[in-house]
């Protein structure tokens, strides 16, 4: 097999993987670095759990999308959820400006080639197959826009059956939610967007918070839909700063709150493209005042996504293999780890390309890979190793491997462990149901199904006929089901419920 039929083979396996079960799951379980404070999101609920009485307390329900965050002190947690729209009037006064514009452009144009059509076809209102409001039903925001504010020579050709059914297309748009632990109901709305938004992360002085954004031109054909990273100042202005395009989920800001770590894709067309090159990069943000680097967007006829451009200077650290849920992680000293695909070159018959753990250090400007082979076996095809969970002190780390089993790794030792045995695996092979995480330096928290040994001496009351949340003390072994039975008291997950039409 020559190189280029290998790496089409592995791009191949990898986009199948994506498209059968995704790479990051829909629940989620995080905790502050001390472990005194939880964010548990079940299917379109978040719950802060308390980390000494594991009491569950419901702060939000919705639609709320991946990859909700909590502080590092766990003062404060920050979410990305969508929000139906009831009126065109109303949605346009909570957009950005430069949203809205874009909506008024689209509009424009998809009048233009209704008229020169003469006629709707199949129902259908024209529409480009290129630009941001292509995918998904974005395109409703501006077909209600054309309806509701029309010429009268559309009115004319659309009729009022054709009017009446563009005005019951749906509308809904994300917001950027941030709140206090000790107010969780005062929500403090930072961003807004027509486009889906998810993957916030807060900064660690807690003044800005990051997001992602879909920003595709067009229809997908594969799995790699593109998201640009975003910054919303807590207070001021700036609520979409633009820092990069084409970036991959698991970016992560430094400990200074001045820059983000991300890997970023070369191709200018994720859509079409199977194996993608891309770049570890940093950006420098903010400075020392925490003072966000940003200018205006620059205005324009079609209008922006984005509220301002980042300024600050962009460094390349590394060039890697790049898909979208790769992952990355500000580690001591500086150094950067990220996941990414080893694809050797030459490529000999016997080489196989495997996912794997980098380093980046900035000292010696050199990327070595960091897991010895005995860690490898397990992890190399193991799609969901690129979801790594570093301990807060940097000593160790949480490698998801295929049945929603794990590693937990010693860095530079040849030491591990597999708390999940291999005949207690469970769910798909290559989709997690729920990823695993530090409670502090010595604690795991991770599901584990019905038939797991860690349910066989759990305690009275605990439901032992369902999966449940267990929490392992690293340093002496001791286990507990957490909150006995949060299974039972958590709302069922989104695709339990019935969904709306």
């Amino acid at each position: 097999m020559n190189n280029r039929w290998v790496m089409y083979a592995v791009a191949a396996s990898c986009a199948a993987a994506v498209l059968l079960g995704g790479c990051i799951p829909e629940d989620s379980l995080e905790w502050s670095e001390d472990g005194s404070v939880g964010l548990l999101k079940v299917g379109g609920d978040l719950y802060l759990a308390d980390g000494q009485t594991d009491a569950l307390t419901k702060i939000a329900s919705g639609d709320i999308q991946l990859l909700p965050d909590i502080s590092k002190d766990g003062s404060t947690i920050a979410w990305a959820e969508q929000i139906k729209c009831d009126s065109l009037p109303e949605g346009l006064k909570l957009l950005p400006a430069g949203q809205v514009k874009m909506i008024a452009f689209y509009a424009a144009k998809a009048a233009v080639s209704l008229l020169d059509a003469g006629k709707l076809t199949d129902s259908r209102f024209p529409f480009p197959d290129q630009g941001l409001l292509t995918p998904r039903e974005y395109r409703n925001w501006a077909i209600r826009y054309l309806v509701e504010s029309p010429d009268p020579k559309v009115s004319q050709l659309l009729g009022q059956e054709g009017i009446k059914k563009a005005r019951e297309l749906p509308l809904h748009y994300f917001q950027v939610v941030v709140v206090s632990r000790k107010a969780p109901d005062k929500k403090n709305v930072v961003a807004t967007s027509l486009f889906a938004t998810l993957g916030t992360r807060l900064s660690p002085n807690n003044q800005h918070v990051a997001y992602l954004m879909h920003t595709q031109h067009g229809q997908v054909s594969n799995a790699f839909e593109e998201y640009g990273l975003f910054i919303a100042s807590l207070k001021g202005d700036a609520k979409a700063v633009r820092v990069g395009d084409r970036v991959a989920f698991g970016y992560d800001w430094g400990k200074d709150g001045e820059r983000i770590a991300y890997l970023d894709a070369d191709s200018q067309d994720l859509s079409q493209d199977d194996l993608i090159l891309g770049s570890l990069k940093e950006r420098i943000v903010a400075d020392a005042q925490g003072r966000l680097l940003a200018t205006p967007a620059a205005p324009s006829d079609q209008g922006s996504p984005c509220t301002h451009e980042c300024t600050g200077e962009t460094s390349s650290f590394a060039g890697a293999v790049f898909y979208p849920w790769l992952k990355v992680r500000y580690g001591a000293g500086g150094r950067v780890f990220f996941s990414s695909c080893l694809l050797p070159l030459p490529t000999a018959k016997k080489d196989e390309p495997r996912w794997s753990l980098f380093c980046y250090d900035p000292v010696t400007a050199a990327v070595a890979d960091v897991l010895p082979s005995g860690v490898s076996t397990y992890t190399g095809q193991a799609l969901m190793m690129t979801q790594f969970a570093l301990s807060p002190d940097q000593r160790n780390v949480l490698l998801p491997i295929k049945k929603n089993r794990f590693i937990c790794y010693e860095l530079g030792t040849d030491s591990m462990e597999i708390p999940i045995r291999e005949d207690e695996g469970f769910g798909e092979e290559d989709a997690a149901e729920m990823l695993p995480s530090w409670k502090g330096n010595d604690e795991i928290t991770f599901l584990v199904s019905e038939k797991s040994h860690f349910l066989v001496k759990a305690e009275e009351g605990v439901d032992t006929s369902s999966k449940q949340i267990i929490a392992l003390k690293k340093s002496d072994g001791t286990t507990r089901v957490m909150g006995k039975n949060w299974a039972s008291q958590v709302t069922p997950r989104s695709e339990d419920r019935p969904q709306e039409k």
